[in-house]
């Protein structure tokens, strides 16, 4: 099997729940039967969305540091658990000798064999303001709903202020009716664009068709450590 090299620490909990889901999708009935896996928890990055919108440091540095620490480990490949992070990747690429595998496409993929139309978004200011998701989803005949101004705001503040902070009694309802309003519009499930968002529908019970990227990445990465 292929080593899995995984850029983490952005932030510390979607990095387990990503190794997590790896090893769930594993069919495995003994230990030597898993995946495995290096994980560089560096939480150093420097904070993704404010750098995309001119707020604070690249955090290229940081995580071609982590890239490297995992190829001098041994990886054959690595995934991040950032979404946003992903924006920086063609940054990082020349620079290594693995290939990295896209949460982007691989989420993007899945809903397209899905057979959705429409599709919201929820994820950081920063991945929405990159296009990312928004361009994929176009390139492949998919419409995208996400949400603008004072509504991303919620997202947002759910991620930060919710999941990052690990707010157990944070108040969900606005972005519970945010999600009430984006069905309304058309949206017919909704890609977790963040690696926090999973986090997010567990913690606080959110209820709707959910396309968890950090799922998706996590099979992604178990076909490909297991091809031959």
């Amino acid at each position: 099997m292929k080593r899995i090299g995984i850029i983490g620490g952005m932030g510390p909990m979607a990095s387990v729940d990503l190794m997590k889901k790896i090893i769930l999708a594993t069919d495995a009935a003994t230990d030597q039967e898993h995946i495995p896996m290096l994980l560089d928890n560096n939480t150093q990055v420097p904070d993704r969305t404010k750098a995309i919108m001119g707020q604070g440091p690249s955090p290229v540095p940081e995580m071609l540091a982590s890239a490297k620490r995992l190829e001098a480990g041994g990886a054959d490949f690595i995934i991040m658990a950032c979404n946003t992070a992903h924006y920086f990747l063609p940054e990082i690429l020349p620079k290594l000798n693995i290939p990295v595998v896209s949460i982007i496409t691989t989420t993007v993929d899945s809903v397209k064999k899905r057979g959705f139309k429409k599709i919201g978004l929820l994820c950081t200011s920063g991945t929405a303001r990159t296009g990312l998701y928004q361009k994929a989803l176009e390139e492949n005949g998919m419409e995208c709903i996400f949400p603008v101004g004072e509504e991303q705001k919620l997202v947002d503040a759910m991620i930060y202020d919710g999941v990052k902070a690990n707010n157990l009694n944070y108040d969900i309802k606005p972005v519970e009716n945010l999600l009430a309003k984006m069905q309304s519009q058309g949206a017919e499930a909704f890609i977790l664009g963040c690696t926090e968002v999973p986090l997010a529908v567990e913690m606080y019970h959110l209820k709707g068709v959910f396309i968890d990227a950090t799922d998706e990445l996590a099979l992604a990465a178990v076909k490909l450590a297991k091809a031959d």
